[in-house]
């Protein structure tokens, strides 16, 4: 079985490679020569016995030796006639031609000699197959292949000659000695294959040691440098070369000869870290040691592979810094402020000490990027910033948010809460007189103030998050404080917070049928009469009950929800008129709702407007739109347009709140609205300022001169009414004095079905 398996493993090895066919043809070219004498020798030696038939093996024999020698010289001379795989087959055959005529000794012609003769044909073969088992060990299938077709026949011959003494020991012994020798060019040729192996990785090893782009150096149990490679010398900058012999413990720098000595006892050992050289330059290293116990002296040896990370531990930390800072100021950017803020809050200190927050917001920066440009906005950036860190930077840690928006963190001021408001304020006053002077950009004097809230951070307290945005809310409530300073004040939070949750909560409330529709009738003053109603908007909130439009109007606005609730609005009260209308009970002259001007000019309100009204058979004299005279004043340029189409097609239009605007007269003329409505602002005190009374008076006249209807608002007493009646008997009114504003349903039962 063990001789099955190894011509197994002989067949499974892979054809000659291109250095083995060269060192075949080069060793031909004696080789042949030194057959060819042999078998002229043999020939000679023979020639008593066979007579002529020594002719008929010889003759062939040195016709294929002559060939063998021709393709040799052709091969050397005109490598390119053949493939080196046509090479390869033509040395095959005329190799294996010259075993099977050798052969043919052994299996023909030994018949014909007498025991002596055939004791030396066997001989012959047998040196002949003993030598060729290395003279072709360049490859093994050759070697075995050329011993077989010696050997084989010769064996079986043995067998049939029964004249030879001995003969089936000999083909016994013969049959063990090829197997033997089989058994010797496998061997042979695995020891050559290890031993090319093994040359190849020494050669790897060294080509490695000396061209590796890493510093590398061997040293002995003592620390002392047995070997090392150039790099090493260069990562340093060394002007010595022969560092060997040299102890490790005489570094300039001692840090990494813990490592060196960990290798030596542990088997591996790491050390990254600096190193300063002899010439005092820093270096970052990663060095990796490792020890091997050197068999010929049984002693162990240490290697190092020195590897300098420099550029890399600069361009990480130049990341980590661009990551953490600002591009433009070179303060910390919001990331590196949350970092600086978790340092912060895990040092011991924070368990026991007041710090303090300020978060800054440049007032009016952004009129001076849409008027000048953001080129001299970032010169002012980087002006405030440098006034900053001039003022505030030994004390305190300073970053910009974005935009125009600065925090500074005094960490770590005082155990006593009343001393860290003191210095609150105290630093407070120094950010505000760094803004007292003017920012001097490109020759103009730019003058900037800030809005400052100022959040003190308890002991203990741990959400960054939190703390930022305690800061930022109460920034923005610094914008509209006296001095533009600001306390946080956690009731304000948590009102931030119910606001947020409210809007939230209104994105569902006309899905969740909240949203309800009030009425409040206007009247004649003289005699009561009912001339139309105003529809205001509640919001019936499942926990907060009743809220009105002052409440949710402006969360729709921040929330994008404006458009929908308006057209939400426009067709409830569409449905409303168009239900009175069926059940023939409409006697109003209109219906009037309240639209923002955000909302009028919304892409194509007047075309969608048409069609509720067409939707419902609604006429376009039955809906009045109001606008109250301070949103139509911020956008009367864009509204006009809009308003103008909406009359033009037959529908009222009416200034809501007026008086509380102070337009000019030229708007009344431009707009040349159905109705003004007089806000109750002018009339809650005629009773007791006859200036009042004056003024009310003043705006009737006004209104009069430019043929507008007009509504007084907000009249809750008789003897308001009364003092407006001397004034002019055709006015209109609402109010609390006749009625306040009531669902649809009561409005339908009190008024509609009398």
């Amino acid at each position: 079985m063990k001789t099955i398996h190894l011509f197994d493993k002989i067949k499974e090895l892979k054809p000659s490679n291109k250095y083995a066919i060269d060192t075949l043809y080069f060793f031909s070219k004696r080789g042949v020569f030194v057959i060819l004498l042999l078998s002229t020798i043999i020939a000679i030696a023979l020639y008593p016995q066979l007579n002529a038939k020594v002719f008929v093996w010889y003759l062939p024999l040195v016709a294929v030796l002559g060939y063998r020698q021709y393709n040799v010289y052709v091969f050397e001379d005109r490598p390119e006639t053949y493939t080196k795989l046509q090479w390869y087959k033509q040395f095959t055959i005329l190799l294996y031609t010259t075993g099977i005529l050798y052969s043919s000794l052994g299996f023909i012609y030994i018949h014909f000699v007498d025991v002596y003769y055939q004791f030396f044909i066997l001989f012959v073969i047998i040196g002949l197959s003993s030598g060729t088992t290395f003279a072709l060990s360049f490859d093994v299938r050759f070697s075995a292949g050329y011993m077989s077709i010696l050997i084989l026949p010769l064996i079986v011959t043995l067998l049939l000659l029964p004249n030879m003494p001995l003969n089936y020991i000999l083909s016994g012994i013969l049959s063990l000695y090829y197997l033997a020798q089989i058994n010797i060019i496998y061997n042979l040729h695995i020891r050559h294959e290890e031993s090319k192996n093994l040359e190849s990785s020494k050669m790897l090893l060294h080509n490695f040691f000396t061209n590796a782009p890493l510093g590398i150096l061997m040293y002995d149990e003592d620390l002392i440098i047995t070997d090392k490679n150039k790099e090493l010398i260069s990562i340093f900058n060394h002007g010595k070369d022969n560092v060997i012999g040299v102890s490790l413990h005489t570094l300039p720098d001692p840090a990494p000869i813990a490592t060196f000595k960990d290798a030596l006892e542990k088997g591996v050992a790491f050390y990254s870290g600096s190193y300063r050289s002899i010439y005092g330059e820093v270096f970052s290293l990663e060095i990796k040691a490792f020890s091997y116990v050197d068999k010929p002296t049984n002693k162990i040896v240490g290697i190092a592979i020195i590897e300098n990370k420099t550029k890399e531990y600069e361009a990480l930390k130049k990341l980590e810094y661009m990551a953490d800072h600002d591009i433009l100021t070179g303060l910390l950017n919001r990331r590196g402020f949350k970092n600086y803020m978790d340092y912060v809050i895990l040092d011991p200190k924070h368990e026991a000490y007041y710090s303090i927050l300020f978060y800054l917001d440049l007032n009016q920066f952004k009129g001076i990027n849409d008027s000048l440009g953001h080129a001299v906005g970032d010169k002012v950036l980087i002006n405030i910033s440098q006034r900053l860190l001039q003022e505030l930077g030994n004390t305190c840690k300073i970053s910009r948010l974005g935009g125009d928006e600065f925090n500074i963190m005094i960490p770590h001021v005082a155990i006593d809460e009343n001393l860290a408001y003191e210095k609150s304020e105290e630093y407070a006053n120094t950010i505000k007189s760094i803004f007292s002077e003017p920012c001097i950009v490109d020759d103009t004097s730019l003058h900037v103030k800030t809005s400052i809230g100022i959040v003190i951070l308890e002991p203990g307290y741990t959400d960054t998050e939190e703390i930022i945005r305690h800061a930022d809310l109460t920034m923005y409530q610094a914008k509209h404080a006296v001095n533009h300073t600001s306390y946080y004040d956690p009731s304000l939070d948590e009102k931030q917070k119910e606001l947020f949750i409210l809007q939230q909560n209104l994105v569902y409330a006309a899905t969740h049928e909240e949203l309800k529709l009030f009425f409040q009738p206007v009247v004649q003053m003289k005699d009561e009469k009912l001339l139309s109603a105003e529809v205001l908007l509640r919001w019936q909130h499942p926990q907060k009950g009743l809220l009105g439009p002052e409440v949710f109007i402006p969360l729709a606005i921040k929330a994008g929800l404006l458009s929908k609730i308006t057209w939400w609005l426009v067709e409830s009260v569409c449905q409303q008129i168009a239900q009175w209308k069926k059940e023939g009970i409409w006697k109003l002259n209109y219906i009037s709702i309240n639209i923002n001007s955000a909302q009028l000019i919304e892409n194509h309100f007047a075309q969608e407007f048409f069609e509720k009204l067409k939707q419902y058979n609604i006429s376009t004299e039955e809906i009045m739109i109001e606008i109250t005279e301070r949103s139509l004043i911020d956008s009367f340029a864009n509204t006009q347009g809009v308003i103008n189409d909406l009359r033009s097609h037959g529908v009222k239009c009416a200034i809501d709140d007026f008086g509380t605007g102070y337009s000019s007269l030229s708007y009344l003329k431009k707009l040349s609205m159905h109705t003004l409505k007089i806000d109750r602002e002018f009339i809650k005190d005629i009773g007791k300022s006859p200036k009042e009374l004056v003024l009310v008076s003043t705006i009737l006249d006004i209104g009069r001169q430019f043929n507008y209807n007009i509504i007084i608002e907000g009249i809750e007493s008789e003897q308001q009414k009364t003092l407006l009646l001397e004034l002019d008997e055709g006015l209109s009114y609402q109010g609390y004095f006749f009625s306040k504003p009531i669902h649809a349903d009561e409005f339908t039962r009190k008024f509609m079905l009398k």
